[in-house]
């Protein structure tokens, strides 16, 4: 045999073995499923509540305000000294805005059931929140300043903004979120605690893979996951990362995520035939509450 004859013999022998590798990695084969990744949430967070809801905030500690026309001078000093209490007694800081988060309105009767402005609580309260699973994210709140003070402290103004904070009226005769108004009403301290707890986490997003559904056949891998944001900050970029054996293998844009939303994403992807653990995770360049909630690990089932 001539060597050129032995050399042209040998290519085609690699070929061979070639193609077979290639149709082996795409012969088809019964689908191998993943074990299902189900986020464990949890947050230190208050076990018991004051609030209509647990949880309850606004996305940032320091929060703004609008006082109506319609508001004497004395309702508005009534509210200011509210506000300065406030800040006294807890890490909450309060800041004048034309673009609020409470717009606080002024009037001598007090509003009907039916009326625009009527809230749970009776004069104050949150008026749009958004469900963040974690947080009750608190968007907007109004306060109608419309009862008289009789007392020499803003016990109707800080009895409504507390309101606005989320906290609903108690049973407790010396708490000034009693139903009941007298002038030696005092903030309860639990208040105090929640709202130094709620308002101590940052604010910031929280991206959070919420669960990851796969299987593979072959070579090829379908999956679909849920990814969310239970934060308190929106994000403008995200991105989800498919890991195998600490190589990034793909990734997929996700674009922004407002507070509460969440996107699915459904891929079919080619991978290593032999892939058993892949993770995923997703990123963004701006700031989180924490990263642990970022990554999915998930295996094949009985491995």
């Amino acid at each position: 045999m001539r060597f050129l004859d032995f050399v042209v013999l040998v290519m085609l022998f690699a070929l061979l073995v070639a193609g077979m590798y290639l149709l082996w990695l795409n012969f088809p084969s019964e689908p191998t499923e993943f074990q299902r990744y189900v986020a464990n949430l949890s947050l230190d967070l208050p076990s018991e509540s004051a609030q209509f809801h647990p949880n309850m905030r606004y996305p940032d500690r320091t929060i703004t305000y609008f006082i109506s026309a319609n508001c004497s001078k004395k309702k508005t000093n009534d509210f200011l000294d509210a506000v300065e209490l406030l800040q006294e007694k807890t890490i909450l800081k309060f800041k004048y805005s034309q673009k609020p988060d409470i717009l606080v309105t002024c009037s001598n009767v007090a509003p009907a059931p039916t009326e625009e402005g009527h809230f749970v609580a009776g004069e104050g309260g949150p008026s749009l929140i958004v469900n963040a699973t974690q947080f009750a994210v608190i968007m907007f709140g109004k306060i109608g300043l419309y009862r008289p003070e009789i007392c020499d402290t803003p016990q109707v103004a800080t009895h409504e903004l507390l309101h606005a904070l989320g906290f609903d009226h108690n049973n407790n005769e010396s708490s000034i979120m009693y139903p009941i108004t007298n002038c030696d009403q005092v903030i309860d301290e639990n208040i105090i605690d929640e709202i130094r707890q709620l308002y101590s986490i940052p604010s910031a997003a929280d991206l959070v893979i919420e669960s990851v559904k796969a299987n593979k056949t072959g070579r090829f891998l379908s999956f679909e996951t849920w990814v969310g944001n239970q934060g308190l900050k929106g994000v403008h970029t995200s991105t989800l990362k498919v890991i195998i054996k600490g190589s990034v293998v793909d990734e997929f844009a996700l674009g922004d995520l407002d507070i509460g939303s969440r996107k699915s994403l459904e891929v079919s992807m080619p991978i290593p035939r032999n892939t058993n653990e892949i993770s995923f995770v997703v990123e963004t360049p701006e700031a989180e509450i924490t990263r642990s909630n970022n990554v999915a690990d998930i295996s094949v089932v009985g491995v």
